[in-house]
């Protein structure tokens, strides 16, 4: 059997880190803190990564790394940032005073929510542009983070490659030249990779991004390239989360890799020559392809407002012209002076309640012509005045709730599905991959794994203690959101936040450990393996070893790595 195995494991690496809000950005910034603490001849396994590409949440550590290696900064340095950024800046509190505040509204950038956030990325995560990037070379030759535009439905892609002319700045439809790219503050690219549906409005390229130093961006009124049919897009267009159309940025890594096929003198050292030039690609993803069924509400009791409906206002108004008139007439035909001031207020207000309800019996329909429904359907759907307002309640809840579900989760999964596939259905990407997820070392998933596939896993592998699962189960129940709550960061270590960075940690210790099991030491590639020249399988079985030796200790503690950082 013709075996697909890299022929160098762990020389060269790619990383993606998914989106997920503040949970993703603390799990990921496990996965980066225990890339660097194992070692692979002779330099630790995230010096060797090559490429990286980050979505929404992902961003936050992905710009904080790229930017302290540019800097000079060790993954120490990059940590306590990142880390003393979640835990002490209010980002909410920070943000809505952003937008309150005239003061912060003296520049290009207009008032909205996605830009009051990049004020508070600019002051207190990440002041530098993209040319930091460009202008300093490290371990990381493809750096890319995703966005998604809003005039193609494309991703847009804010990299720095290492021969510009072989890739674009945003993507083939939309995109800017190099120069301008240089200008783009990074704390303004967070802002477009995270900028997700319902909680923010997009951000406009390029309105959004000038600054008192950019006169490229100033001056950028359309699309560098025209696209297929010859057109330049113009601008501004609307940018938003990277998540929309790929939330792990696989397409990224993939048009990545190629690029460095072609590399060539001192940068082809870099890559392996091989089927690929990435020997190990680890998709670090904080979603899940599982999700909550769908149930409907439930029809409520019909009392109070719920008895309403459109007719029955109309109902309402007429008699409230009746007694208008009424007491119209008393106040006309009373010779009592308050009698007469009594009678003629509760006419007006009776006037008042008729004309209001009058409104709202009339209100269906000119919801109907404010949409521009055509008279034919207006004509097919005049039931609905009488339907009464708790049916309408009903109806408008399973209504939302699933249109919320759909564009949350089922598209989203299904997206995610596809994203992978475009990995895994490729032999020569199969056998170079690894899935590091959040959740795979849950209870439930632990249980399942065990008990029910047919992996070849060691016993060793297969022992997951208690502490450790509780630890997964834990990391697996924070939300995507932007913060964490005072309750989330009770305690000196095991707070929500040490235990997502601990949960990438221990769960990245355990992908590894399965890759070598499952893949390389796989018996469908025994031959292959052992081809492999003996310095080659003896470096293997000591990082095997190495490894073997953090997951007991993680199986113990689950903390214990996180617990060797103090954060100041």
């Amino acid at each position: 059997m013709e075996s697909n195995l890299p022929r160098r494991p762990f020389n060269t690496l790619a990383l993606s880190l998914s989106g997920g809000g503040y949970r993703a950005a603390s799990f990921h910034l496990g996965l980066l803190t225990y890339l660097s603490e194992i070692s692979w001849e002779d330099t630790t396994l995230l010096n060797r990564v090559r490429v990286i590409s980050t979505v929404s949440g992902g961003t936050f550590t992905g710009v904080c790394y790229a930017t302290a290696l540019a800097s000079g900064e060790s993954l120490d340095q990059c940590y306590q940032k990142i880390y003393n950024f979640m835990r002490d800046v209010d980002l909410a509190e920070e943000g809505l005073k952003n937008l309150s505040d005239p003061d912060s509204w003296n520049s290009e950038k207009k008032r909205s929510l996605i830009n009051a956030f990049s004020l508070v990325y600019f002051k207190q995560l990440e002041n530098n542009t993209f040319a930091h990037l460009f202008d300093h070379d490290t371990h990381l030759k493809e750096i890319i983070f995703n966005a998604t535009e809003f005039s193609y439905g494309l991703p847009f892609r804010f990299q720095r490659v290492q021969k510009t002319n072989q890739a674009f700045f945003g993507n083939y439809q939309v995109n800017m030249p190099y120069e301008a790219l240089r200008e783009v503050r990074l704390a303004d690219v967070i802002a477009a990779s995270s900028c997700f549906p319902m909680g923010f409005e997009p951000i406009n390229f390029p309105n959004d991004f000038r600054h008192s130093q950019s006169p490229v961006l100033n001056n950028l009124t359309e699309s560098q390239q025209s696209d297929m049919w010859g057109k330049k897009c113009k601008f501004p267009v609307g940018l938003m989360d990277g998540g929309i159309v790929d939330n792990q940025g696989i397409d990224s890594v993939l048009n990545a890799e190629k690029r460095m096929r072609n590399y060539t003198g001192e940068l082809k050292n870099s890559v392996s020559d091989d089927a690929k030039s990435i020997d190990l690609y680890v998709i670090s993803d904080v979603s899940s392809p599982f999700m909550d069924s769908y149930v409907r509400t439930e029809e409520k009791k019909l009392n109070f407002f719920r008895k309403l409906s459109f007719n029955k206002f109309k109902l309402i108004g007429i008699l409230s012209l009746l007694l208008s008139i009424a007491a119209a007439l008393l106040a006309f035909y009373s010779g009592h002076k308050w009698l007469v001031f009594g009678s003629g207020i509760l006419s007006g207000l009776f006037l008042l309640g008729g004309v209001v309800s009058f409104l709202l019996s009339s209100m269906f329909g000119i919801l109907l012509k404010k949409f521009d429904v055509p008279e034919f359907f207006r004509k097919k759907v005049k039931h609905f005045t009488g339907l009464r307002f708790g049916i309408y309640e009903t109806l408008i809840s399973n209504r939302l709730s699933s249109v919320v579900s759909m564009v949350s989760e089922v598209f989203m999964k299904q997206i995610r599905r596809q994203e992978y596939g475009r990995a895994y259905d490729d032999p020569a990407w199969k056998t170079r991959l690894i899935t590091n997820t959040i959740y795979e070392l849950t209870p439930e998933h632990t249980t399942y794994r065990n008990h029910h596939r047919k992996d070849p896993l060691s016993p060793e592998l297969r022992k997951t203690s208690p502490v450790l699962m509780a630890a997964a189960a834990k990391a697996k129940s924070m939300g995507t959101t932007l913060w964490f709550t005072p309750d989330e960061l009770k305690g000196d270590k095991e707070n929500m936040l040490d235990t997502l960075i601990a949960c990438g940690q221990f769960t990245t210790c355990f992908n590894l450990i399965e890759y070598i099991e499952k893949i390389l030491r796989h018996p469908d590639h025994a031959e292959a393996y052992q081809a492999y020249p003996e310095e080659l399988r003896e470096k293997l079985d000591a990082l095997y070893k190495k490894l073997m030796s953090d997951w007991e200790t993680f199986n113990k503690d689950p903390y214990f790595m996180v617990k060797l950082r103090s954060v100041k």
